[in-house]
C-alpha cells in the first residue's frame, strides 16, 4: 500500500448508530457479536463507506483510490481486534479508531524523533470542533457505560477526553523501577513554601502546572520533595486537611501523602518514577538551602543546576519553589518559547518539547509552526490538560462526588455557571475594574460607587444579553417565555454568596420564580450547599495553620467541587484576575483533531479551541498555563 519507509495514521469516525433509550445506559455497540457482523459487513467490505467526505476527499487527493479503499478496509480488521472507546456526541454513538503501520505500533513508546516532513502522507483525525463545543452534562456520558465512576470526579476533563496512553508511549514510562538514564536531570519542586504564604488552591495547582511545565521544557523529572511533619507548619502533615478514611475502598496500606500530594495524584509520565535525588546525603534542610541559594540566578534568568553524587553518576537538579518557578519561567523560559522569529529558534527543541507533553506526532508537527503567542499558550494548555496530569487523589474525588451530588445540580443536565470572586480580590487584582466599571457609568469619585464590587446583574448582562429583538420575539412566539422547563440552570460558585442572593432577589422574575435576562432568557440560580455558611469554600487558609484539620479538609472539597463544575459548565462566565480564573479557562481549551486538514488556503482552522467561556470584566489576554 505504502513504501516501507513511511508511516501513516488514520483516525476516522467509521460507525454511527443511534443508541436505544434504555434508562440512560449505553451498551457498547462493539460488545454485540450482532453488531459487529453488521459493521464489518457494512462498513469494512464496502469500500470505505464509513469515512467522512471530508478525510475521504483528502485521502484522494494524495492517495490512489485503491489506497484509499484499503487503508478502510485495515481500519476495520483493527477496529474488530481493538474493540475501540466509543464516545456520545449527542444522541450518537461515534466509534474511533487509529491505525499505526509500518513503524508505529498500538501503544509503542514514543522515543524523540526528527519532526516529520511535508512529502509525508496526510494525517487524519475524527472528531471536529463541534464535538467539543458543547457539553451534555457534568457527567461524561461516554463514561459511564464502562469506566469507572469516581473518575469522573478526579479530572477538570471529561474522563474520555484524557489521553490515557501517555505512559505507553514516552520511553521512560515503561517501568516502575527508576531509571537512572532519565533521572539524572531533575526539576526538584518544593511546594511547602509557597503553601505556607496564604496561597490557596488555585495559586498552588497553577504552581504546579507552571513547573510541570518548565521541567518538560528543559527535559528534566519533576520531583516533589514535601518537608518532614517536625518542619511542617501543618500539624498533619498538608496544607489540604484531614480526609475520613482514605483508604477504605482502595485496598492499600501505603504512607499517607503529605503535601501537595495529599490533593492531587502526581503522575507516572511526568516524574519519571525518579525518587528525590541524593536522598543518602541531602537532607530537607540542605535542598532547602540550595533553593534559597538559587534565587540569585533565577531572577537573572539563569538556570543553575546543582550537582549530587548518587552512585556512580552525578545528578543535576534545580530546586524550586513556587514564587521561584514563576519568577524563572518569565526571566528565562517564556521567551524561549514563544520567541520564534529568531535565528535561534529550533523547530526540533519545539517539536520535543510538545513530545514530551503527550503530542502525538503530527499534533508537535502543528506545535513548531505557531507563531502567535496566543495560539503557542492555548496549544500547551490544551495538550497538558488531555494529558490528565491535574489528577486528583480518589479520597478526593470521593469526598467531591458525595458533595456534588448532595447539592441541588443535576449532574445529568446541561447547565451554565458564574464565578464571582470578591473577598480580598477587591482590595487587589479587582480594584482596577471596579473603578473603572462604576466611572464608565458616571461615578468620579470612589466614596460615591455604589458599591465596592461589581454588581451580579453586570454577570448576567455579559452571558445573556445583547440578544436582539427579533430573537426575542421568537423566543416568545414559540411559547417559552413563561415555562419553567426551558429555564437555565446556572451554577453559581462565589465567596459572597449571601450579597448575590440578595442581588438575584431584586432582578425581575417570571412565573414560577425564574429570573428573567434581556426579557427573553429565563435562568434559575444553584448555590453550592455550603453557600449558606459564613465562611466562604474559595478561601483554604481563612482560619490559619492551627485550623482544624477535618474543617480544613471540608473547605478543600468545596472548592474542588466548585472548580470541577465550573470548568464542565457548557457556558462559564467569569475574569481572569483571580487563579480561579485562568486555571478554569486553560482546562477549557481543546485541540482541534482537523488542524491539519486544511484542503486550501482558505480553509483554515484554529489549532485549539476553547469553549463557551465570555469574561465578565477586565483582560481577556490569554496567560500561559499555570500563569
Amino acid at each position: 500500500m505504502m513504501g516501507e519507509d513511511k508511516r501513516f495514521v488514520v483516525q476516522a469516525a467509521i460507525f454511527s448508530q443511534k443508541p436505544k433509550n434504555n434508562g440512560g445506559s449505553v451498551k457498547p455497540i462493539l460488545q454485540q457479536p450482532a453488531a459487529i457482523d453488521q459493521y464489518k459487513e457494512h462498513n469494512c467490505h464496502n469500500g470505505g463507506t464509513g469515512i467522512h467526505n471530508r478525510w475521504r476527499r483528502t485521502l484522494r487527493q494524495r492517495l490512489t483510490s485503491s489506497q484509499s479503499v484499503e487503508i478502510t478496509k485495515k481500519a476495520c480488521l483493527v477496529l474488530m481486534r481493538r474493540r475501540i472507546v466509543h464516545k456520545v456526541l449527542g444522541a450518537s454513538l461515534v466509534f474511533y479508531l487509529m491505525i499505526y503501520v509500518n513503524d508505529i505500533s498500538w501503544g509503542e513508546g514514543q522515543h524523540e524523533a526528527s519532526i516529520p516532513s511535508s512529502e509525508s502522507p496526510p494525517q487524519l483525525h475524527a472528531l471536529s470542533h463541534k464535538a467539543y463545543s458543547r457539553l451534555s452534562s457534568f457527567l461524561d456520558m461516554s463514561w459511564t457505560s464502562w469506566g469507572k465512576d469516581n473518575t469522573q470526579f478526579e479530572t477538570l476533563l471529561p474522563p474520555s477526553e484524557i489521553d490515557f496512553t501517555i505512559d505507553k508511549r514516552l520511553p521512560w514510562s515503561s517501568s516502575d523501577e527508576q531509571d537512572a538514564d532519565y533521572c539524572s536531570d531533575v526539576l526538584l519542586f518544593m511546594p511547602y513554601i509557597f503553601a505556607i504564604g496564604g496561597n490557596g488552591q488555585g495559586s498552588q495547582l497553577n504552581s504546579y502546572l507552571l513547573a510541570s511545565l518548565v521541567a518538560t521544557f528543559f527535559n528534566k523529572a519533576l520531583v516533589i520533595l514535601e518537608p518532614p511533619r517536625d518542619f511542617n507548619r501543618f500539624h498533619t502533615g498538608s496544607q489540604f486537611g484531614c480526609p475520613t478514611n482514605p483508604y477504605k475502598e482502595y485496598g492499600t496500606t501505603k504512607r499517607f501523602p503529605d503535601g501537595l500530594q495529599r490533593l492531587i495524584q502526581h503522575p507516572h509520565w511526568i516524574s519519571r518514577g525518579c525518587r528525590v535525588p541524593c536522598g543518602g546525603t541531602m537532607t530537607y534542610k540542605d535542598w532547602e538551602m540550595e533553593r534559597q541559594n538559587q534565587w540569585q540566578f533565577v531572577k537573572a534568568g539563569v538556570v543553575n543546576n546543582v550537582k549530587c553524587r548518587e552512585g556512580d553518576g552525578d545528578i543535576k537538579v534545580i530546586p524550586l519553589g513556587g514564587n521561584d518557578v514563576r519568577a524563572l519561567f518569565d526571566r528565562a523560559v517564556k521567551r524561549q518559547i514563544i520567541d520564534r522569529a529568531t535565528l535561534s529558534y529550533n523547530p526540533q527543541h519545539a517539536y520535543n518539547f510538545a513530545m514530551r507533553l503527550g503530542a502525538k506526532p503530527h499534533e508537535a508537527k502543528v506545535f513548531t509552526s505557531l507563531s502567535r503567542d496566543t495560539e503557542i499558550w492555548d496549544f500547551l494548555s490544551a495538550l497538558m490538560a488531555r494529558s490528565g496530569l491535574l489528577r486528583f487523589q480518589p479520597w478526593i474525588a470521593r469526598d467531591v462526588a458525595d458533595y456534588i451530588r448532595s447539592s441541588n445540580l443535576p449532574i445529568d443536565v446541561s447547565y451554565d455557571a458564574i464565578h464571582v470572586r470578591r473577598g480580598d480580590k477587591l482590595i487587589r487584582e479587582a480594584t482596577k475594574e471596579v473603578n473603572n466599571y462604576w466611572m464608565e457609568r458616571g461615578y468620579r469619585r470612589r466614596e460615591d460607587f455604589p458599591t465596592n464590587y461589581i454588581p451580579f446583574s453586570h454577570y448576567i448582562e455579559r452571558g445573556w444579553g445583547g440578544r436582539s429583538g427579533n430573537y426575542c420575539k421568537r423566543i416568545k412566539t414559540h411559547g417559552t417565555i413563561n415555562n419553567r422547563l426551558n429555564a437555565r440552570l446556572v451554577y453559581v460558585a462565589t465567596d459572597d454568596p449571601s450579597m448575590v442572593r440578595k442581588e438575584i432577589d431584586l432582578l425581575p422574575k417570571a412565573k414560577g420564580g425564574n429570573t428573567i435576562a434581556d426579557n427573553c432568557h429565563r435562568l434559575r440560580f444553584i448555590f453550592s450547599p455550603a453557600a449558606h455558611e459564613f465562611t466562604s469554600a474559595f478561601h483554604l487558609n481563612s482560619r490559619g495553620f492551627n485550623d482544624d484539620c477535618k474543617e480544613r479538609y471540608k473547605r478543600n472539597i468545596q472548592a474542588i467541587a466548585d472548580l470541577m463544575i465550573l470548568t464542565k459548565s457548557e457556558k462559564l462566565i467569569a475574569d481572569f484576575n483571580s487563579n480561579w480564573g485562568s486555571l478554569i479557562r486553560n482546562f477549557r481549551t481543546v485541540l482541534n483533531d482537523n488542524m491539519d486538514l486544511q484542503l486550501d488556503e482558505n480553509d483554515h482552522e484554529p489549532s485549539v479551541f476553547v469553549r463557551d467561556m465570555v469574561v465578565a470584566f477586565g483582560s481577556e489576554e490569554r496567560r500561559p498555563l499555570g500563569w
